[in-house]
């Protein structure tokens, strides 16, 4: 399958370039190019799966071009969204593919959902996320990464379970959420 990554090159997300490093997919990084509107554009139309990771919000990825104006581009890829909040661009643009509501991956954000852990507490799910996040996408079938990441992304404390009940599936009519299917 030919793989596009968007993913705007931030520190703070740096643990998300374990999920693509050495596969061969084809990798924007650049700040310049992710938020040339006709570059992506570009790219999206020759890749049959799209994955788009960093710092988002319910109207795409920060950093980036991806927005309501691609989703037209989007709708016919297999994608995985990985940003916080990403569920409310998927749903609403009724896109494919696997992807993740709010995401905690810094103390602040841990914090503002009344979780108390440290950044080391933090950083383990981080990479331990991409890490099962890097095996579970040798799938070519979102549903099989939505399962697999579901019953592999699991840890000792409740940044693991906070995470884990916000990654989701959707096959284009229904959404599966922690194995159950809403029709919508």
């Amino acid at each position: 399958m030919k793989t596009l990554v968007i993913h705007p090159d931030d520190p703070s997300t740096d643990f998300l370039k374990e999920i693509y490093l050495g596969k061969g997919w084809t990798v924007i990084n650049d700040h310049i190019i992710t938020q040339s509107r006709s570059r992506v554009a570009d790219l999206i139309k020759g890749h049959d799966r799209i994955i788009m990771m960093g710092h988002g919000h319910s109207h795409g990825l920060f950093m980036s071009c991806i927005n309501p104006e691609m989703v037209y581009l989007l709708r016919e890829k297999q994608c995985i969204c990985i940003w916080c909040n990403a569920d409310n661009f998927v749903l609403r643009y009724r896109l494919k593919g696997f992807y993740t509501g709010m995401f905690i991956s810094e103390v602040d954000e841990a914090r503002y959902f009344g979780i108390n852990v440290s950044q080391e507490m933090i950083d383990r799910s981080n990479r331990d996320f991409a890490f099962e996040m890097r095996l579970c996408l040798d799938h070519d079938d979102p549903k099989l990464i939505y399962e697999e990441i579901k019953s592999t992304y699991v840890g000792v404390h409740t940044v693991y379970q906070f995470n884990n009940d916000r990654l989701y599936y959707r096959d284009g009519q229904s959404v599966l959420s922690d194995m159950k299917l809403i029709i919508n």
